[in-house]
């Protein structure tokens, strides 16, 4: 974890698979990836998908550009302007990076604005608890740029000595278009009966089923014309 020398409402949280979560509020500047401990020139080069989390408002000049193994980049909906310099989107363009969000977003107005691909951020579902077992399974609706969608299940349990843990990973497939028509007590109605009150009180899930009926897919194609 980096904590901004420059501003100690910043910090990122790095992940073994190449994600780094941007946390903070308001907007980000250049100069919050300035960091500590371990802040060394070079030391964002390695990630390459930014999630940026909710209560940060904009992204200034600059700091996308601090991120040079960038290709995926997530914005919540708290974000209302990205720094759009000639600069900022020759970066984008050039990395081919994809913009994640939601549907009716800044994040796809962003993308669509400036012919960039899109695809429809990940959902956190619901924490499945097995009382019995004391294991907690996380679950997350999952979309690709093709355009197919999964189930991913991540369990935590005890291991079978102290300090262990153990689990696994698994993921289902969900059939292409499974929310055409869908409404939220359907898509709920498919899991277990201790997830549904969960699933019911998800807003993020019911916007993704309100907004997504009528689209052609989760993803939206490049529009390579619009590259200049």
């Amino acid at each position: 974890m980096y904590f901004s020398s420059h501003n100690d409402d910043v910090a990122f949280v790095n992940h073994a698979s190449g994600l780094l979560e941007v946390e903070g509020k308001g907007p980000l500047c250049a100069e919050d990836t300035d960091v500590r401990p371990f802040g060394d020139k070079g030391w964002a080069d390695e990630f390459s998908f930014l999630k940026v989390c909710p209560g940060v408002t904009a992204i200034g000049p600059g700091f996308l550009e601090a991120f040079p193994g960038m290709q995926v980049l997530e914005l919540p909906r708290t974000v209302e302007a990205v720094d759009a310099s000639e600069a900022a989107i020759g970066f984008l363009r050039k990395r081919h990076v994809l913009i994640r969000g939601a549907f009716d977003s800044f994040a796809e107005d962003f993308a669509r604005r400036h012919g960039l691909d899109f695809l429809h951020a990940d959902i956190y579902l619901a924490c499945d608890r097995d009382e019995r077992r004391q294991s907690n399974t996380f679950i997350t609706l999952r979309f690709f740029r093709n355009g197919s969608a999964d189930l991913h299940y991540d369990e935590y349990s005890p291991g079978s000595s102290a300090g262990s843990w153990g689990g696994g990973v698994c993921t289902t497939d969900l059939p292409r278009n499974f929310y055409r028509g869908c409404s939220l007590e359907a898509f709920a109605g498919h899991f277990p009966e201790a997830l549904r009150e969960a699933l019911m009180q998800n807003e993020e899930l019911a916007l993704f089923l309100e907004k997504v009926q009528g689209r052609k897919s989760v993803a939206v194609p490049e529009r390579r014309e619009r590259r200049r």
